[in-house]
């Protein structure tokens, strides 16, 4: 989905939350009078250039990934990402946190799943996609590696509470709990995977997951809130082809979602790097859903979706 933030400065929304949509391309809507991920509207104060104050916890509006019904209806014209001067992850890894899978369940092993597939996606040919891009200009770009392995943690949070369905801010705040258990790295995406059941409105029918940053301890983080994909069924990946046999056609989604969210966080962490300057689309926004297949990585193989290639104007499996 386009970042919020691109579209008309917001709409003015620090003038008035109560009378404007929050809305991202591709009917990702939150409708004047209805709650604000969980929130009522006049709770969250807008603090400017897309930045959210709710409480005490500071994010910016993040951006979302399109479910398929969302992709069948309408999907992005292929373009060229831009670079607009943002910090990328040139040596990216990944911290998650599986937040109140022991007192929801598991009954997907999703857990599992997420351990297994990101200790191999370094060095993969998918993963080598974000090689293209970078940070720096004037001769002194520095470019994003794709560096074995990258998985850096898995923390189960059986301390923090997860509400039934999180909000915006109640996510944020765990991404820096998350931070706060591992350590702070510029180059770490932090993701929040949320317990089955237990996902933030509008998951599987406005949305499959969304990446963000959020300012947590004196740091600027990039960071994913993965809800349960396996809850949302096919509109967020379930049994959209024949899966490889290191995976369940059920968990189909959670390969195919974290790749492209992990790949969004690396080349866009802060929101302000790689994208489409036409309408706001990222490198997997504009291959979402589309050529579908199963990737190798390491001794097995794992269900993704393409991301775009600069180099060669298409979505891709692998670069060079």
């Amino acid at each position: 989905m386009g970042k919020l933030s691109r579209l008309a400065g917001l709409l003015a929304f620090s003038a008035s939350l109560a009378a404007t949509s929050l809305a991202a391309n591709a009917g990702v809507m939150m409708m004047t009078g209805q709650p604000f991920h969980g929130h009522p509207i006049t709770s969250v104060k807008y603090i400017g250039n897309g930045w959210w104050n709710d409480n005490g916890t500071v994010y910016h509006t993040p951006h979302y990934m399109m479910t398929r019904s969302q992709a069948m209806r309408t999907h992005p014209a292929a373009g060229a990402l831009s670079y607009h001067g943002g910090p990328v992850l040139t040596v990216p890894k990944i911290y998650v946190v599986l937040w109140g899978y022991k007192s929801a369940g598991d009954p997907d092993k999703v857990g599992v799943l997420l351990k297994h597939y990101l200790k191999v996606f370094g060095g993969s040919g998918i993963a080598n996609v974000v090689t293209q891009y970078y940070q720096g200009s004037g001769g002194s770009q520095t470019f994003i590696t794709n560096d074995k392995p990258q998985l850096a943690g898995i923390w189960k949070d059986n301390t923090n509470p997860i509400p039934a369905h999180p909000t915006d801010a109640q996510v944020a705040t765990e991404a820096g709990l998350l931070m706060a258990h591992f350590g702070f790295s510029a180059n770490a995406s932090y993701s929040v995977a949320t317990a089955h059941n237990h996902s933030i409105s509008g998951f599987g029918t406005q949305y499959c997951a969304y990446h963000g940053s959020t300012n947590q301890g004196g740091h600027t983080i990039s960071y994913t809130n993965l809800p349960y994909q396996p809850d949302a069924g096919s509109n967020c990946g379930a049994n959209i082809i024949s899966p490889p046999s290191d995976e369940t056609g059920t968990d189909e989604g959670i390969s195919i979602v974290q790749g492209h969210e992990y790949a969004e966080s690396t080349t866009d962490p802060q929101l302000n790097a790689w994208w489409d300057s036409g309408n706001g689309e990222e490198i997997g926004d504009l291959c979402a859903w589309t050529n579908i297949q199963n990737d190798p990585m390491g001794a097995g193989s794992y269900t993704m979706q393409p991301e775009y290639s600069d180099a060669t104007s298409s979505c891709v499996h692998s670069y060079p």
